[in-house]
């Protein structure tokens, strides 16, 4: 059994068919680690007139509610993981974090390409990446249904607000003996600060710092710079990999991701699971 740094790791379930990837690949992450799972589930009151945190559980929709938990709770036993449900009355986007703080790890689903609208970049899943106390893995609808880390991708630019994506991504890879690419695009668009030579050499300097503090880990770490247009050079190598870890600033708004649209597009294309660590966390 892997020794990770994440035992408890909650899952936010409305029990509809683009979470179960993320599910899946909770309960196994959990397996392999031996951690306990929380499945939470929100009964939404944003639109009815219904007291916080006092499910009527004779509504249609807390009934909704507690059976996407049972589920997960039920899929977790079948594993011989330890798992508890809770379903709430609240708002979504607010519960979630708040629920975070008591976790170590947030596992949740998206809808993909055709429902990020709705999902990956409505107020709910926007607001958990950016403020979850916990590092949050984004797991596409129809994506894996297992955990799986041998080979990870560690995208940076060499800013400080990557640091803490840094360190969490390599402790993992080092529990799960992964090999890893620490990714750098030398950004070829117009309208870009500096020269090119120089952003070359940022380029280099980031994915040299991810190599050696990797090297004190004793994680084998291969750093790679590409040119090319950061969003699409990221997607493209995701699909390599086992897992993508990328950092953010958790401020407002997706437009203040660290890599702005990059992570934006990153997070709702990759062909992987994609991390994503708020800047400030600890590891």
């Amino acid at each position: 059994m892997m020794e990770t740094i994440y035992r408890k790791i909650l899952i936010p379930t409305d029990g509809s068919e683009s979470t179960n990837g993320a599910i899946g690949y909770a309960i196994d992450l959990a397996r392999q680690t031996g951690a306990e799972i929380t499945a939470l589930s929100v009964k939404d009151i944003t639109n009815y007139a219904t007291i916080p945190g006092e499910p009527d559980v004779e509504s249609p929709l807390y009934q909704v509610c507690e059976a996407a938990v049972r589920g997960v709770v039920q899929a977790a036993a079948e594993q011989g993981v330890r798992a508890e449900g809770m379903v709430v009355s609240g708002i979504p986007k607010r519960d979630i974090v708040e629920v975070s703080m008591e976790h170590d790890l947030v596992v949740m689903g998206t809808a993909g390409r055709t429902g990020v609208p709705h999902l990956l970049l409505g107020s709910v899943a926007d607001k958990v990446i950016r403020h979850a106390r916990s590092p949050v893995i984004v797991v596409r609808a129809g994506g894996a249904l297992s955990f799986k880390c041998e080979r990870m991708l560690i995208a940076t630019d060499g800013s400080d607000s990557s640091a803490p994506a840094i360190s969490h991504g390599l402790k993992l890879a080092k529990a799960f003996g992964a090999d890893v690419t620490a990714l750098s695009v030398s950004d070829t668009g117009g309208g870009m600060v500096g020269s090119a030579e120089d952003r070359a050499r940022m380029a280099d300097a980031a994915v040299n710092g991810v190599a050696e503090e990797g090297r004190r880990l004793g994680v084998t770490v291969e750093p790679q710079v590409i040119a090319g247009s950061p969003a699409d050079v990221i997607v493209e190598m995701s699909g390599q990999h086992d897992l993508l870890v990328m950092g953010t600033h958790g401020r407002s708004g997706l437009a203040h991701f660290r890599l702005g649209s990059v992570a934006e597009k990153a997070i709702r294309n990759a062909r992987c699971p994609v991390m994503v660590v708020k800047a400030g966390l600890n590891a």
